[in-house]
């Protein structure tokens, strides 16, 4: 009976000894890298005090939406951006400041033609410039010849990006008559040099080309509300680059048109219009 047992303890120990090899034989090690880059739109143009050009505005895509403020996307950086003025735009900053001019136009149908009130070419009427003397007939007229004002920011992006715009309006009714009147149109630009290049890794933020995803031009009326003026459906950044390299520029151009096209006319008299627009750079 002893002898039965011993051996019965035997085979439970050699029992439990495979059962331990087995276990070691099958052993796993579970290892989860996980990596993952948000969307990320860099918006670089002037601080408030015009020294450009530098980062101002850093907007991380935290979120899902169809609109600026619905997004969820987060500003890192609290402070407004402020458009620059480049190698090929006209300031907006002050429009055309009364004290050094007014803004041009064009005296038409005169019995010399058409007379241009800026004869020396430097955006103003003022004492600089020099007229010939010539007579007013029944058809003549003074217009607004399409003035003109742009300024621009430029935006680098792993990830499309939309833009809209906002004017906040005065009060007067001689100021929202010229909201009715004056336009804004948004361009893109996809390399440069405007003092510092731009766009040599880049692409345009839509695929359609230089005009595709941008608004038509609006009426500074139609921005009271917040607008969508550009949409895109890539990422700016081509390749390897500096920031400089992977950004595109974007242009604000505003008008006033010709009188016959419902632009300025004598009857609005004398005038300082000055609009802030505000441009908001998204992740939809």
């Amino acid at each position: 009976m002893r002898r039965q047992i011993k051996h019965l303890s035997g085979a439970l120990i050699g029992l439990a000894g495979s059962a331990a090899l087995a276990i070691s034989a099958h052993a796993e090690l579970i290892d989860r890298p996980h990596f993952e880059r948000e969307g990320l739109v860099i918006v670089w143009a002037a601080n408030a005090m015009g020294a450009v050009p530098m980062v101002s505005d850093f907007i991380l895509d935290t979120g899902n939406g169809t609109s600026a403020a619905g997004s969820g996307d987060i500003d890192l950086i609290a402070s407004d951006a402020h458009a620059v003025v480049t190698g090929t735009l006209v300031s907006t900053q002050d429009g055309v400041a009364s004290a050094t001019g007014g803004m041009p136009f064009l005296l038409t149908n005169t019995d010399s033609g058409t007379i241009d009130t800026d004869t020396n070419g430097d955006g103003v009427v003022s004492g600089a410039d020099a007229f010939t003397s010539f007579g007013i007939q029944s058809l003549s007229d003074a217009r607004v010849d399409a003035v003109r004002q742009s300024s621009s920011f430029y935006v680098a992006s792993n990830v499309p990006f939309a833009i809209d715009a906002q004017a906040f309006t005065p009060s007067t009714f001689t100021e929202f008559i010229l909201l009715l009147i004056t336009r804004m149109q948004l361009s893109v630009t996809q390399a440069g040099d405007d003092g510092l290049a731009f766009g040599a890794s880049a692409q345009l933020p839509h695929s359609g080309g230089a005009t595709a995803g941008v608004a038509p031009s609006l009426r500074l009326w139609d921005l009271r509300n917040a607008q969508n003026v550009f949409t895109g459906n890539q990422r700016t950044a081509s390749g390897p680059g500096s920031l400089a390299d992977q950004a595109v520029r974007f242009d604000a151009e505003y008008s006033i048109a010709a009188a016959n096209l419902n632009g300025y006319d004598l009857s609005l008299g004398t005038f300082d219009f000055q609009v802030e627009v505000v441009y908001t750079v998204y992740v939809p």
